[in-house]
């Protein structure tokens, strides 16, 4: 009995010790923390730099009554858009970011007419092109309820785009037939709340997020001679994830989420080229952690929507952390 006591007691000390080496983690062990573990934002003094890439075809689209069709005339192109991501941790719940885009879009018209008093077929060829550096967005994030110590955490973050890059079509020689700018023209705010709850090896998020458009002005068509004042429609996203471990660096998210656009308007009228529209999407994400790199991958699908893309689009993610 007098063994038993003294051995009780060694276990007890060691499951202490070892309970607090686990929340005790070195800076380096911080930096290397999943998208399951990690806070909802940057510790303070952390900086995290990378880049997410997308890339879609633009083959298929739903119309205004929600079915799936191919794009009339033969119509095909790709867009691509890299955006390059700062952060910064001024507190342990306060972190800002900058981030700056790069698109490259393409769209191909092969269009079939009837030439009058030709009595043949006449085949025109015609793309839109787009590249170059996009609006300048920056964010600011704030842990309402704090990550640490906490399986529920909630953040509120606000995001805001400035209309920094070209906002007019360039070399134009056709109605469809020019250089597209990769600017959006106008200034946009958008709030963000996000909520998570942690059960290792699972986390839940869900979240909503709203974008404001302000009016701007811009060449709204390739053979208008002046500049017209136009303003988006607003735009809604919503949407919830499963998260979980595969191992202790690779982790699997699984998303749904909804979208919807208002109609916008152009001259104070609205726009028959700015409809309303909406869409349910899946997305599913791997995500690798090696030590302070990250690498993800994510398929965002269509799965319903009214005027809008059908066709998927696959992202990839790398980040690291400093």
């Amino acid at each position: 009995m007098r063994r038993i006591i003294p051995i009780f007691l060694l276990l007890i000390f060691s499951s202490v010790v070892f309970s607090q080496t686990e929340k005790l983690l070195n800076p380096a062990d911080l930096k290397q923390q999943t998208i399951i573990t990690e806070p909802l934002s940057l510790r303070k003094g952390f900086i995290r730099v990378g880049f997410t890439y997308a890339y879609s075809v633009l083959d298929k689209y739903y119309d205004e009554f929600g079915n799936k069709k191919y794009s009339p005339e033969s119509t095909w192109g790709t867009t691509t858009g890299t955006t390059f991501w700062g952060q910064y941790g001024v507190t342990d719940r306060l972190m800002v970011e900058i981030g700056l885009p790069y698109a490259t879009n393409l769209i191909n018209y092969h269009s079939k007419i009837y030439a009058p008093g030709i009595d043949s077929m006449i085949l025109l060829n015609s793309s839109v092109r787009g590249k170059g550096i996009g609006d300048l967005i920056v964010s600011g994030t704030f842990q309402i309820i704090p990550s640490e110590e906490n399986q529920f955490s909630l953040k509120a973050s606000v995001d805001i785009t400035i209309p920094t890059a070209e906002k007019n079509p360039t070399n134009i020689s056709g109605w469809r037939d020019y250089d597209a700018p990769a600017g959006y023209g106008a200034f946009v705010i958008t709030p963000r709340i996000t909520a998570r709850m942690v059960s290792y090896p699972f986390s839940y998020i869900a979240y909503v997020a709203y974008n404001y458009n302000f009016k701007g002005s811009k060449i709204m068509s390739p053979g208008d001679p002046v500049e017209k004042q136009f303003k988006y429609g607003d735009f809604f996203l919503g949407g919830a994830s499963f998260n979980f471990h595969l191992n202790e660096w690779i982790a699997l998210a699984n998303e749904l989420n909804y979208s919807f656009t208002g109609k916008g308007e152009v001259e104070n009228t609205p726009s028959s080229d700015l409809t309303t529209s909406w869409a349910v999407s899946y997305e599913t994400r791997l995500i690798f952690q090696i030590k302070r790199f990250r690498l993800g991958e994510a398929v965002s699908i269509p799965l319903k929507g009214m005027n809008v893309g059908a066709d998927p689009t696959y992202v990839l993610l790398a980040q690291y952390v400093f």
